[in-house]
């Protein structure tokens, strides 16, 4: 088994409802021993809170996943979170091969089973 990632990058798009999301996430992952980093490049975790309710939202948070697994190291791992993530799970993996995870808003603890 692989060591349980010790950082994590959290980009945060969408609604000021996503911003709160992502400080809850940042929560979880800050209580359980991850630290937060500001650049993506120091990151073992890369995770996008998307937004799925307008078409320019989704197309930002399809474009900035494919953009972190295109850029990605070996040793980082992206996961979809958000709303995106919730109503259109089966069409990210389908968009943005290459995931390693999928979670829905509020299954924040779900993240471990990934990482």
């Amino acid at each position: 088994m692989a060591a349980r990632k010790n950082n994590y990058y959290l980009l945060s798009l969408g609604c000021s409802k996503n911003t709160v999301d992502s400080e809850s996430i940042a929560q979880v992952l800050d209580h359980n021993g991850m630290r937060g980093v500001g650049d993506p490049n120091k990151a073992e975790v890369l995770i996008v809170n998307t937004c799925g309710f307008i078409d320019a939202a989704k197309q930002e948070s399809i474009d900035a996943l494919r953009e972190l697994v295109d850029s990605r190291r070996k040793d980082q791992m992206v996961i979809a979170a958000g709303c995106l993530a919730q109503r259109y799970g089966d069409m990210l993996v389908q968009e943005v091969p290459g995931l390693d995870g999928v979670i829905g808003t509020r299954r924040w603890m779900d993240i471990f089973d990934f990482i």
